[in-house]
Formats: structure tokens, C-alpha cells, sequence
């Protein structure tokens, strides 16, 4: 079945996607991007139990402190973050030469 010529079929976005920044759907940002949350998570050290994770106040200070990143790079969740990780990996993935992600 086609359809006819004068209607135009515009792809859905996925509501998670739609509210993002311009500068977080460009692929070219997303090294740029992931270093500076990687860099809010890292540690000094780590913890062998979740409860001593939970107990550390440095542990969980940082923990507050990715999602103030992730706040101020325009994600309104750690859900939409991890969405937004995915698909840019799996664009990396298909597209995997830098000469053709310029």
C-alpha cells in the first residue's frame, strides 16, 4: 500500500528524545559530552558492599553532584541520559570511521 503524494509522513520522536538541546542530538558532541559525566562520577575509591557505598558521604556527594551535570547538559532525568547514551553508541556503532561522522 503507498500513500498518496500529498500526505507527508514525519518520523516520531521518542518522547524521551524530543526535549533534548540541539547540542546533545549532534553525534560530534557525544565524546565531549560523556567525558564530562564520566569525569562527575569518578572516584578516588570504591566500595565492595552497596551498604558502605550508601554510608560514605563522599561517595554520595559525587553521586548528587552527576546528577547536577547531568542537570546543567539539559537532561531532565538519569533514565533520559542512559536512552540518550544508547542511541549515540548505536550510531557509533554503525558508523564506526570518523571520515563519515563529520
Amino acid at each position: 500500500m503507498t500513500l498518496p503524494k500529498d500526505i507527508i509522513v514525519k518520523p516520531k520522536l521518542h518522547p524521551l528524545m524530543a526535549s533534548l538541546p540541539d547540542y546533545l542530538k549532534d553525534p560530534k558532541n557525544f565524546e565531549k559530552v560523556q567525558k564530562t559525566v564520566l569525569k562527575a562520577f569518578a572516584g578516588k575509591h570504591s566500595h565492595g558492599e552497596v551498604v558502605e557505598w550508601a554510608q560514605c558521604a563522599e561517595c554520595q556527594a559525587r553521586f548528587q553532584n552527576r546528577r547536577h551535570v547531568l542537570k546543567k547538559l539539559g537532561f531532565k532525568n538519569p533514565a533520559q541520559y542512559q536512552a540518550w547514551k544508547k542511541i549515540h553508541e548505536t550510531i557509533k556503532a554503525r558508523m564506526p570511521l570518523d571520515k563519515y561522522n563529520s
